[in-house]
């Protein structure tokens, strides 16, 4: 692809070492502000770059953005500024603390970095719902000012109907938080996970186990994509992530995360200001896993500061990860993202 990777580590506010990873075309400086790619569950940076050629980060960069891909807590290598991953305080946080701490932690280098204001923000799933989180007033996280343009790609705010007829998703939910804390334990989910990847990750063998496994759960299909990118595809997840945020997401007795036809977020509020940036919200209509159709509702029902401000594209034939990796991503989506990013 001609382009160079450049890694930074950082450390958050709570001392976990994160990695912000930046895209350079080496004879091509960039020319447009830094974009910054948040990845979703499960997942790392590299979900935005192993469509090569045909990945949005790609698009990104021979359009002049200087993009930047994001990493959450613990990734491949969990470090701690002074905890070990043996110990249980290590693995104590969820998409709250990811929200506060992450996210801040790796605007605020890019803003240091490239001497900007403002950083655009493109997330996928996961990664939208910190950025909405950041964003609302429930959080309170004074970050709008540094935020020029906000892209929601499969906004994970709503629970879609996947949830509810999902039997191993309706089976964690239905555990009581001990028996929960019995089954996955109380420091990293399911870490097994790991070991099975360090042993075979370079084989064949991992692609097709890592695509039947979040096909099992998710109910997603490669038909879209371009299959020779598929083993590529998950070479980079999954990733270490903390008992405590699967729980946050799947159960239903912790008060918070994810349910069928419900929000992240309190919907008494307003989660929104006018100093919240515009978004952009791209809503594949096969997407079972959430709904976002209720995102667009609850915005042009009960934000009145967002209207005007807010455009969504619903792509017919999309499921979750094909905003991702869909081998006609770029002449579907392309174009209208680009002209977001120019214009609103």
């Amino acid at each position: 692809m001609g382009l160079e990777l450049f890694e930074y580590r950082i450390v958050t506010k709570d001392g976990f070492v994160i990695t912000l990873q930046q895209i350079v075309d080496p004879n091509v400086p960039p020319s447009g502000p830094p974009v910054l790619l948040l990845h979703g569950l499960l997942q790392s940076s590299g979900s935005f770059v192993t469509s090569g050629y045909k990945s949005l980060s790609y698009l990104l960069v021979r359009n002049g953005y200087d993009v930047w891909l994001g990493n959450n807590r613990c990734g491949f290598h969990p470090q701690h500024t002074s905890l070990n991953p043996n110990d249980p305080k290590m693995w104590d946080w969820d998409l709250t603390e990811m929200t506060r701490y992450d996210v801040p932690c790796m605007i605020d280098e890019i803003l240091h970095s490239t001497g900007k204001s403002k950083v655009t923000l493109i997330g996928h799933s996961q990664g939208t719902a910190q950025i909405v989180m950041l964003l609302s007033s429930e959080f309170e996280m004074g970050y709008e000012d540094k935020i020029s343009k906000c892209v929601l790609l499969a906004p994970a705010i709503f629970g879609g109907s996947l949830l509810n007829s999902k039997g191993f998703i309706r089976f964690i939910k239905l555990l009581p938080n001990w028996l929960y804390d019995s089954f996955f334990g109380i420091n990293s989910f399911m870490p097994i996970m790991m070991a099975l990847r360090r042993i075979i990750v370079t084989t064949p063998v991992f692609g097709f186990l890592s695509y039947a496994m979040f096909s099992f759960l998710f109910d997603w299909t490669d038909y879209l994509w371009d299959k020779s990118l598929r083993p590529y595809h998950f070479i980079f997840s999954p990733v270490y992530i903390s008992a405590k945020l699967m729980k946050w997401w799947l159960s239903k007795h912790h008060g918070q995360g994810f349910q069928m036809g419900e929000s992240i977020l309190k919907e008494e509020r307003e989660w929104f200001s006018g100093k919240t940036p515009p978004l952009f919200l791209v809503i594949g209509e096969q997407d079972r896993l959430v709904d976002g159709d209720l995102f667009v509702r609850h915005l042009q029902l009960n934000e009145p500061e967002m209207r005007g401000r807010f455009n969504h594209i619903k792509i017919k034939h999309y499921s979750h990860l094909d905003v991702l990796w869909s081998d006609d991503l770029l002449e579907v989506l392309g174009k209208p993202l680009l002209d977001f990013l120019a214009t609103m």
